[in-house]
């Protein structure tokens, strides 16, 4: 979904100079989250399966295999970060024009609630500010895979939130963009319970299988 979005959104700015800075962090960005997450999902893949696949009779073992290569042969998540923040940040101010046309696309989705897309641009502020900060100062270069998570997914929020709001697109993708709000976006508390009233309204929408409108969940990102 983040591959689409990310596309789309490149693609709207293409012939302009902001979608060289645009491509730029983009494209680190999404290799440096995509490799990361492909372990769990593999992983999580072979425990749905009951754990066959563990051995090689099975398509799975290459599967996990296969899902690290993204952070070994192809640049470590270290190295990924550091381009993402020192370089593609810090050295091009690739940043900047993501944000432009991030902001761009919030204010085209003014059929989210307004207090949702609020929590957003202060999720996208707050991230990029960070990733402003790890990068001015090399003292900070142990917070580059964290800021460049944020920065991911605060971008991730925000396409999904505006493809969310186009005509005749299931609306769930909004949930999942608070989702990601609330789970990597804000602080949480490791005792608390894992579920609030509002997830679990939101889980029986997700899992269904009929396309919903904004309006129907518009309660669910208030």
């Amino acid at each position: 979904m983040f591959l689409f979005s990310a596309f789309t959104l490149y693609r709207a700015n293409a012939g302009d100079k902001a979608a060289e800075g645009i491509l730029r962090i983009l494209t680190p960005l999404l290799k440096f989250r995509a490799c990361r997450d492909n372990i769990p999902v593999a992983t999580g893949a072979m425990e749905v399966r009951g754990g066959n696949g563990y051995i090689e009779e099975w398509v799975q073992p290459r599967l996990v295999r296969d899902a690290h290569i993204g952070v070994l042969w192809e640049g470590t998540s270290n190295i990924n970060a550091l381009d993402i923040i020192a370089r593609a940040v810090g050295k091009s101010r690739a940043h900047l024009a993501l944000e432009t046309a991030l902001l761009k696309l919030l204010d085209e989705a003014a059929i989210i609630p307004a207090s949702f897309r609020r929590r957003l641009r202060q999720a996208l502020d707050r991230a990029l500010r960070f990733a402003e900060q790890v990068a001015a100062k090399p003292a900070l270069e142990d917070n580059a895979r964290k800021a460049a998570s944020a920065l991911y997914h605060a971008t991730s929020t925000v396409l999904m939130t505006w493809e969310a709001a186009q005509p005749g697109t299931d609306a769930r993708r909004a949930l999942y963009a608070r989702l990601i709000l609330e789970h990597r976006l804000s602080r949480q508390d490791p005792l608390a319970p894992d579920e609030d009233e509002w997830e679990r309204e939101a889980a029986e929408i997700l899992l269904s299988e009929r396309s919903v409108s904004i309006g129907e969940i518009a309660g669910l990102l208030s």
